[in-house]
Parts: C-alpha cells; structure tokens; sequence
C-alpha cells in the first residue's frame, strides 16, 4: 500500500469519526429542544474491537481497560469521542439494551484509557 493511499485512508477514518461524534452531539442537542430522549444506536461492536485489559480494584472489583497506546488510535479515539459526547462517567456509564458491558471515561485523570464493567457484575 502506498505512503499516499494510507494517509488518504487516515484521513478517512478520522472525518467519519468526527461525523459520528458530530451527529452524537446534534442528537442530544435535538433532544434538550425536544424535551425527550432520542436514542441512536450503536452497537457494542464499536466498544469489543478495542484491546482490554483485566483489572481489579478495591471499589469496582473486576473491570477492564483500554488503553491508547495499545489500540488503533482511529478506534480508540472515536470510542472515546462517542462516550464524551454522551458524558459517560463512571456514574453514568454507556450501554444500550442487550449491551454486556457498561463504558466510561474519565478525562480529568485519564485521558488515554476507557473503562469497561460487565454490567450484571455493575448490578450487583
């Protein structure tokens, strides 16, 4: 493949990103107007392609994480964008029906991962 073809590639990928993380954004902006909620879904899928890790910790117990640096930074930054944009904290982590896991961020300290929590272990 070419040097040209994958910087034109690259650039694809990060303008369809920021389309994505664009419509997220009308969406909730549309939904202050409307005074409802208006759910576009996003399949799990686009949480699964990112390298986890396993982690525990005192307060969460078992969760995993993802980090920049071991992930395709198209993906992971486009991942990360979609929870900022849904303010996806770790009090209000992101899923949809039949999701396994629940995601977060936490930009303040971490700026280079994203948190993930199997959901029926969130539950309980």
């Amino acid at each position: 493949m070419s040097e040209d073809f994958r910087i034109l590639a690259e650039d694809v990928v990060d303008f369809c990103n920021a389309l994505e993380s664009a419509s997220v954004k009308l969406r909730l902006q549309i939904e202050k107007l409307l005074g409802t909620e208006v759910k576009a879904k996003i399949p799990e899928d686009r949480f699964t392609c990112l390298k986890w890790q396993d982690e525990k910790g005192v307060r969460l117990g078992d969760y995993q994480v993802a980090f920049t640096k071991h992930n395709f930074p198209e993906s992971w930054s486009h991942t990360f964008n979609v929870l900022k944009a849904n303010n996806s904290f770790i009090a209000n982590p992101f899923h949809e029906e039949n999701y396994e896991f629940g995601y977060w961020i936490y930009p303040q300290k971490y700026s280079d991962r994203i948190f993930r929590k199997r959901l029926s272990e969130a539950k309980s």
